[in-house]
């Protein structure tokens, strides 16, 4: 009988759970739906696959398997067409496996003419990999920068030659950024994390502040 009672009880707690998730990620789609009025973007709740399909020439978008995009603004600013989604993939299988959630914003500047690169926060798997030889990219005159992050590039001296002090003195104020350029075009987020919709905007601007500091350097 007592077990009865229990397994009832998880089966009333799994149920709130849920609940709330769907009753968070409803409030967070109206938010953003929201936004993108205000700021006379398009809105998708769901993503077009064909947009999905594009994004997989990028790194982050050619991990894992499960992948949808959700709560799509699109629109126009500063002369940069740009995209700003919530993304989720997952990697691993059984209780290996972990859901990867964040917001993207894919910047498409159209005069972004800088080789692709990608860079990510640096990690002990990544310091690692750099003893056995693997790629990256550091500069003795920012070991701030070099520490923090991991950058890759086919092209090591164009890209020493663009991250210029300001670009590198950029990322160095910033925590924990995940940037690539493909095709000269830009995707900017922070792993594993949603930026909530009171902070898009600004986000959005930090995303902007990068791709000017970037358009400066082949000026």
């Amino acid at each position: 009988m007592e077990i009865k009672y229990v397994i009832s009880g998880i089966i009333i707690l799994i149920s709130l759970i849920i609940i709330s998730v769907l009753h968070y990620e409803k409030k967070r789609t109206e938010a953003l739906k929201e936004l993108a009025r205000y700021l006379s973007f398009t809105f998708s709740k769901k993503g077009e696959d064909s947009l999905l399909s594009s994004l997989n020439q990028f790194s982050l978008f050619s991990k894992g398997y499960l992948k949808k995009i959700t709560n799509v603004m699109q629109g126009y600013s500063n002369q940069i067409n740009l995209s700003v989604m919530d993304y989720q993939f997952k990697t691993g299988r059984g209780k290996n496996s972990r859901l990867w959630r964040q917001t993207v914003i894919l910047f498409q500047p159209g005069d972004l003419q800088i080789p692709d690169f990608v860079l990510k926060p640096e990690n002990i798997f990544n310091k690692i990999g750099s003893a056995f030889g693997n790629q990256d990219i550091d500069f003795d005159s920012h070991p701030k920068f070099s520490k923090q992050y991991l950058l890759q590039s086919d092209d090591e001296k164009a890209i020493r030659n663009i991250f210029s002090d300001k670009v590198l003195s950029y990322f160095e104020q910033q925590n924990s950024l995940s940037v690539e350029i493909n095709n000269n075009n830009l995707i900017f987020c922070k792993m594993s994390k949603r930026i909530s919709p009171k902070d898009i905007r600004g986000f959005v601007e930090q995303g902007i502040k990068l791709v000017n500091l970037l358009r400066s350097k082949i000026k």
